[in-house]
């Protein structure tokens, strides 16, 4: 019996085929992916618009150009004719001693002013503009006086209403019939201010700029002429607290040059080591205020470096502190921002893993600035890629990075 040769199916081989190589496939990159999480999970970030800067927070010590004003008469009371923080002229009269033995003059002033205020009380009075502008200014000071915690604020406050109350019974005075008690007051109360001022010693500025009576004596210990006697140990001998009001002075006053205030700060970060004079940075110095800085001064002291930076401005805490904290932003820009670990360096270049309907594409970035954890990136233009190698079909088949890419992290 002859066996008959069986006929070969060969559509069904070439299924069987497919569907190995299938299987082959899929084991692939089913092992593939088993690899690539043994040796570090994946994850996905959104590529986004965002701010980067390198700043880091140091005490920092004040130098002013000062010039301190001191009477002979300083022991006798002072009167300030104008207040902290104001921009004086050369000649302006600051401030004024009064002659010896006025403190019984004061005295009898604010006995008398006592019994104007009584008077006032008894007579009709007619009312200006002035008087109630000066009623409402002491309306309003006193609110901010009893919500005030500042002590010097609170006796700052009532001594203007003083002034106030003394301007108020002037105008009355004025309007006041001659011959009546209320008129005879005042003008005594003036003859008296009169004596007062007679004989006073005043003190007038040497020069413009800005007044202040927050005297801590170290307006000559620190000086803006020449910045080589500071030294980490010089600083720290000083025992100076951050964010240490000064206290505000009866006696004395001073000049500060507007246009020369400087910060000196101890650093030793890699951002202050490369540091250089004319360099150009911003200044947090608390309570929203950024000012604009230049390195003016730089010395080496052991590791550190003591770096002088010269403040375009004179704010009100550069005038009442010695030493501060502050906020030293080295840089900040805004551009695409995207975290270090989805970065891929190959060579002198950068790329990374943009990921669309599961597809992941190396896409060639450009890095501008880095910190810690994020970098800023942008694409490379046409010409730069020209410059690095690259043909004219090279680039057009290349892709480029976007706000809302979604791009790989390489988790460690």
């Amino acid at each position: 019996m002859v066996k008959k040769n069986k006929k070969i199916n060969y559509k069904f081989v070439i299924i069987k085929i497919i569907v190995a190589i299938l299987i082959i496939v899929f084991a692939f990159y089913f092992f593939k992916n088993i690899i690539d999480l043994i040796k570090g999970s994946t994850d996905i970030f959104v590529v986004e618009e965002g701010k980067l800067s390198l700043d880091e927070t140091r005490d920092a010590y004040i130098i002013r150009n000062e010039t301190v004003l001191k009477g002979n008469n300083y022991k006798n009371g002072m009167e300030k004719n104008i207040s902290e923080g104001k921009k004086v002229a050369k000649g302006d009269t600051i401030f004024r001693y009064y002659a010896a033995g006025n403190a019984e003059i004061r005295t009898k002033i604010d006995e008398i002013t006592k019994q104007i205020e009584e008077a006032q009380k008894k007579e009709k009075v007619i009312s200006t503009s002035d008087i109630n502008n000066l009623k409402a200014d002491i309306k309003s000071m006193v609110e901010e006086t009893y919500a005030s915690n500042d002590m010097e604020k609170i006796e700052k406050n009532k001594k203007q209403i003083d002034e106030y109350t003394s301007k108020i019974s002037d105008i009355v005075g004025q309007n006041s019939p001659d011959g009546s008690y209320l008129k005879s007051l005042i003008d005594e109360r003036n003859k008296y201010y009169e004596k007062l001022t007679a004989g006073a010693e005043e003190i007038k500025a040497e020069s413009s700029g800005t007044i202040s009576y927050r005297i801590d004596e170290l307006e000559d210990v620190f000086s803006s002429d020449n910045f080589d006697y500071l030294s980490k140990d010089f600083l720290n001998k000083l025992n100076l607290k951050t964010g240490e009001l000064i206290k505000s002075s009866e006696e004395t006053g001073k000049i500060i040059n507007d246009f020369d205030c400087y910060l000196a700060v101890i650093m030793n970060s890699d951002a202050a080591k490369n540091a250089k004079i004319g360099d150009k940075v911003k200044i947090d110095i608390g309570s929203d205020e950024i000012v604009d800085a230049k390195i003016t001064y730089i010395k080496e002291d052991g590791e550190d470096r003591i770096i002088v930076f010269n403040v375009n401005t004179l704010t009100e805490k550069l005038i009442n502190y010695r030493k501060i904290s502050a906020n030293i932003i080295w840089w900040e820009y805004t551009g695409i921002k995207v975290p270090n670990s989805a970065i891929i360096h190959e060579g002198d270049l950068c790329y990374v893993k943009r990921n669309r309907a599961g597809y992941n594409t190396k896409v060639l970035v450009k890095v501008l600035k880095s910190n810690d954890s994020y970098s800023l990136v942008d694409n490379y233009s046409t010409e730069e890629l020209k410059e690095l190698g690259y043909s004219t079909d090279d680039i057009v088949n290349m892709y480029s990075i976007k706000v809302y890419d979604k791009i790989q992290i390489n988790k460690k």
